[in-house]
């Protein structure tokens, strides 16, 4: 009797494992339904377009299957394939079953799809056509708007843009307009319409208070109309704003201080706008101001004074300069100082640069690990052999 209850169960257990194996198996094969979807890196490993054609074949789309297609189309238009991205694309936004969102988002991709293949007109007309809508679409849309005006110069459309208020300005974004108004000023003045350049540098100020450019403009219009204090007000506001607007202002600042006969107060902005932008020419020009009014000697030493704090090739060689043009020996002190100035140069130098594409490193590479060409690593040399100083 034990022999046959041993016999049951065991033909029991077996029957129950069958069972269940079978209903696994069956959920198995119902986790593989019609439309499961590969991921991007699988589509992507696919030879020819017969798993994308399948998917755009599908007779609903979900959240993850359109985060699919978006990553897809991204995908592909980073990798060159331009074509293929815009057929995703352009397929996708034929369909009837999408939400109004998603269009525009696809839309969205496709104008960018556009600029990517230079075909800039259609993709304006898609740009132009997002402005309608709302959220992160018209943001986007708006700057790559921007982006397409600014690569062909066209300033006119970008400030119509602003007054009509169809751009969704952000931070980033209007500053870019107001520079491109201000080139707009800069073609007023090129054009002796000084009015109008006035009124787009007022307009530049409006559209972002922090636009240095637009002081500079009407600075130069000033310089230009030998209103020397006015032109002065103009540059250090600009600098006040921005300290790097000290780069595009120095020469003509220097000279509107020259033509009032002001040595001094040229001394203290020049001395202020350095020690703020870092520029080495304003601090050349301090220096040369200094030498002007107390000696060659003077003028070295607070060079080589500031130097020791901020070494830097352009303002060793104008030190040299300075040496030669003055007939100044340097002392045994200075020479020390020098002497520190230039090792601290030469080790902030990188020791090797790569030919093909400038890549600077500390080590040498046979494959350069930014362009992955190989055998363009070599040496690093501030100045070809051939090249005269001329001092």
């Amino acid at each position: 009797m034990d022999s046959a209850l041993i016999y049951v169960l065991l033909l029991l257990g077996v029957a129950i494992g069958w069972t269940l194996g079978y209903r696994f198996a069956k959920q198995g094969k119902k986790q593989t339904p019609d439309n499961w979807l590969p991921s991007v890196e699988a589509l992507l490993a696919q030879a020819g377009d017969v798993s994308l054609e399948r998917l755009l074949n599908l007779s609903q789309l979900d959240d993850d299957s359109v985060d699919l297609f978006l990553k897809l189309g991204k995908t592909l238009r980073d990798k060159g394939e331009v074509d293929r991205a815009i057929h995703l694309h352009q397929s996708l936004f034929a369909r009837t079953d999408l939400s109004k969102h998603i269009l525009q988002t696809l839309e969205l991709e496709l104008a960018i799809d556009f600029s990517h293949a230079g075909l800039l007109d259609r993709a304006e007309r898609l740009y132009l056509e997002l402005l309608d809508a709302k959220g992160r679409v018209k943001e986007h849309a708006s700057r790559h708007l921007v982006e397409l005006y600014e690569d062909e110069g066209e300033w006119q459309e970008i400030y119509n843009l602003h007054v009509e208020k169809k751009l969704h300005l952000t931070f980033h974004l209007s500053k870019r307009v107001s520079h491109a108004v201000c080139e707009l000023a800069e073609e007023a003045v090129s054009s002796s319409d000084y009015l109008q350049a006035q009124k787009l540098c007022r307009q530049a100020l409006k559209i972002d208070p922090g636009c240095a450019r637009s002081f500079v403009v009407s600075g130069n219009m000033a310089y230009g109309h030998q209103e020397y204090h006015e032109a002065i007000r103009c540059y250090l506001k600009a600098v006040e704003i921005d300290p790097q607007a000290l780069i595009s202002l120095l020469d003509k600042m220097i000279r509107a201080f020259k033509e009032l006969d002001d040595p001094e107060g040229l001394l203290n902005h020049l001395g202020k706008h350095w020690h703020e932008s870092h520029y080495v020419p304003a601090l050349v020009a301090k220096v040369q101001c200094m030498a002007e009014r107390d000696g060659g000697g003077a003028g070295i030493s607070a060079l080589l004074a500031e130097l020791k704090n901020q070494p830097s090739n352009s303002g060793f060689f104008a030190l040299i300069e300075m040496v030669v043009q003055h007939k100044q020996q340097l002392d045994k002190s200075q020479l020390f100082t020098l002497y520190d100035i230039l090792r601290r140069i030469v080790d902030n130098e990188p020791k090797f640069i790569c030919k093909n594409c400038g890549f600077k490193a500390e080590e040498s590479h046979w494959r350069c690990p930014s362009c992955k060409d190989w055998a363009t690593i070599g040496s690093f040399h501030s100045l070809p052999a051939n090249t005269k100083m001329d001092i």
